[in-house]
């Protein structure tokens, strides 16, 4: 009988099967034949079969090892060490504090010495009667356009006017007198603002022309002579603003030297 055979392996009837032992069969080659009795002994072969499936015995796969992992080798992270810097510490100067043990002395500065010269002051005439002609009186009570009267203008102007008409002042030689009456310090040292005085006939030292030295001399007439005090010097000479200083009902600035001063 001739067996023809097909290289199928039917593994859903392989499970089916629970004989312990296959039939083998066989193959030689191509449409092969098999011994009769090998077929009559395998109960899997039915006599008359036109066909018959050989079905072989299920190899064991056994599954491959698995394979061992490649060991990696875990990548190492390179820290770049930074370049070695070198430290130099530079150590500041400690100051100590200095403690006095003592309180430091006062300086004492020398009280400077006080300003007598004043060779920048102007003068001027600004009386008010300059140009009257007559001998009438003034605000005061002084005849216009005598010292006395001037005098008086310049008293008024910086806060001290006088009354004659009360005080009794009178003529310039009576004005030191005058002045100790009414409460008005009289001293032979000048101050700005004070009143030069001379008593009938007193005479003193001027500088004519802008000396500095004394080069002249004044005597004053029988009813004496007042003028104001504008500017100190250091010599103890003063710049006296005066009206009728020569008779000439006139103003005048001279730098004198006066016998006392009355101090308002």
């Amino acid at each position: 009988m001739r067996i023809n055979t097909r290289p199928v392996v039917l593994l859903s009837a392989l499970a089916a099967i629970t004989a312990p032992v296959l039939a083998a069969v066989v193959l030689t080659g191509q449409g092969g034949a098999a011994s009769a009795s090998t077929a009559a002994a395998s109960p899997l072969v039915a006599t008359g079969s036109v066909a018959a499936e050989v079905v072989a015995a299920p190899r064991v796969v056994r599954p491959a090892a698995a394979a061992h992992p490649a060991r990696t080798t875990p990548a190492r992270h390179t820290v770049a060490r930074p370049s070695a810097r070198r430290v130099v510490t530079v150590k500041a100067p400690v100051t100590k504090p200095v403690v006095r043990t003592t309180a430091p002395k006062p300086v004492v500065h020398a009280a400077p010495a006080p300003v007598k010269t004043a060779p920048t002051v102007r003068t001027s005439d600004d009386y008010p009667w300059r140009s009257d002609s007559t001998q009438a009186a003034d605000t005061w009570g002084f005849t216009k356009r005598q010292c006395v009267s001037f005098a008086a203008f310049r008293l008024a102007q910086h806060g001290h006017a006088l009354n004659n008409g009360t005080q009794h002042w009178g003529s310039a030689l009576n004005w030191d007198d005058a002045a100790r009456a009414n409460g008005v310090t009289v001293t032979s040292t000048p101050h700005v603002g004070a009143i030069a005085q001379w008593n009938a006939g007193e005479g003193s030292g001027i500088y004519a022309n802008g000396s500095s030295t004394p080069n002249g001399h004044f005597t004053a007439g029988s009813y004496g002579h007042v003028g104001y005090v504008a500017a100190v010097y250091s010599d103890g000479s003063a710049l006296i603003e005066q009206y009728n200083l020569g008779g000439t009902r006139s103003y005048s600035a001279m730098r004198m030297q006066a016998p006392r001063y009355l101090v308002f």
